[in-house]
């Protein structure tokens, strides 16, 4: 145990002063949070719970962490997982009207305030544009334990900081500077584009990269693909508003916004393969005081239905309500549910591939008719299942 959990140790760049600052940390978090009874439950070998208590008294100091067990290099005999430090961070959209800030679904994306004025004109419109260009309400802020520095780009137009109290400041195309979780940056349109000949900034399409440094030297790099959406409000169980992208024909996706997803998101198949129809008296969200907790896709009888993604079969079934169903395990947490089918075709235990026919569309169960019920989960919880195709999938649906 010596041995390890030297060899551990020799691995962690300890920062200056640490022990005054883990006795510190130590005395302001409760003993659960990184003792035996948490790293218990991961099955770690009893010989390095030494060291890995260690790591989360050296993760309290040094930011958001989430520990994992490292890859192994080999099989060589007496080899050892050891425990990595991997590091966090995120964006949460800023409102500029209300000061609320609103983090990002499950699937890592995140909705931007609708922007006054998103449509820019060629001419100059006042002094202040001319002098200083368009601050747009597109605001977020970088948040996570632990960050020295950020840095941010993004490839067209450019960004501005805001303090909680001052002026917006115009940064250009990228920044690097001290991270300070009160400041909200925001997407920013140069006083060239409103000159007679300018070209117009459009940030439907546009890269947004955010990097934190922590107080170690470790980095993590998230990259956003942003796209102009007409957004939705969907009520969750707990009385919450969420904003989401809406579909075409639905009067209620009104709201003007840009949609800001990880390049890194768990992007899913469509899974109908002849309908491209969302029905839109029945969407994902609280209807009549009851959560419908997936999207209704109509289509003719016995038409193909896909898996959405690589998975195993987990469950086969029916049930009064659901009619013939089947559920998809997708590996860390994620499963899709597909309800109502006329008959299924793939049974307990298989592996399923992508776009793969899985079963075809019915009206069993409490249905009005054909069509197929699409739940999206994570960990347990429903999600909107619209979060989980990308911006061409959400282009080409409709709601009638």
């Amino acid at each position: 145990m010596e041995n390890n959990y030297r060899k551990l140790m020799e691995e962690i760049v300890v920062p200056e002063g640490l022990e005054d600052r883990v006795l510190y940390a130590a005395r302001r978090q409760k003993a659960e949070q990184v003792g035996p009874k948490h790293l218990a439950r991961s099955h770690w070998k009893p010989v390095l719970r030494g060291a890995v208590c260690a790591a989360c008294a050296l993760a309290l100091v040094l930011g958001t962490v989430h520990l994992r067990p490292a890859e192994k290099s080999g099989d060589q005999p007496g080899s050892t997982s050891v425990v990595a430090l991997d590091y966090a961070f995120g964006l949460t959209a800023y409102a500029a009207d209300t000061g609320e800030t609103v983090t990002p679904n499950a699937n890592g994306g995140l909705v931007l305030a609708a922007s006054k004025g998103t449509e820019f004109a060629h001419t100059v419109l006042d002094q202040e544009t001319a002098e200083h260009g368009k601050f747009t309400n597109y605001r977020f802020r970088v948040n996570g334990d632990g960050i020295r520095m950020v840095k941010l780009s993004i490839d067209r137009g450019g960004l501005y900081r805001r303090g909680a109290e001052g002026a917006p400041e115009p940064l250009g195309s990228s920044v690097t500077e001290p991270y300070d979780p009160a400041v909200s940056y925001g997407l920013w349109v140069p006083p060239e584009a409103f000159r007679p000949g300018g070209e117009k900034v459009n940030f439907d399409g546009a890269e947004l990269q955010v990097t934190a440094v922590f107080n170690d030297g470790t980095e993590r790099t998230e990259r956003y693909l942003l796209t102009e959406e007409k957004l939705r409000a969907f009520q969750s169980e707990d009385g919450t508003m969420t904003l989401a992208p809406g579909l075409a024909g639905d009067e209620q996706a009104d709201i003007p916004g840009l949609y800001a997803a990880r390049m890194e998101s768990r992007w899913l198949q469509w899974p109908v393969q002849d309908s491209r129809t969302v029905w839109k008296g029945n969407p994902y969200g609280i209807i009549n005081g009851k959560l419908h907790s997936g999207i209704d896709i109509p289509a003719d009888q016995g038409a193909v239905i896909l898996a959405a993604a690589d998975g195993t079969v987990t469950e086969v079934g029916f049930d009064r309500e659901r009619g013939n169903y089947l559920v998809l395990d997708h590996g860390d947490g994620l499963t899709t549910m597909y309800a109502h089918c006329r008959n299924v075709d793939v049974k307990e235990g298989d592996a399923v591939k992508a776009g793969e026919m899985v079963a075809a569309v019915g009206s069993t169960g409490m249905s009005t008719g054909p069509h197929l019920h699409f739940e999206v989960r994570q960990d347990g919880e429903a999600q909107n299942p619209v979060t989980y195709f990308d911006s061409a999938i959400r282009d080409s649906l409709k709601a009638e």
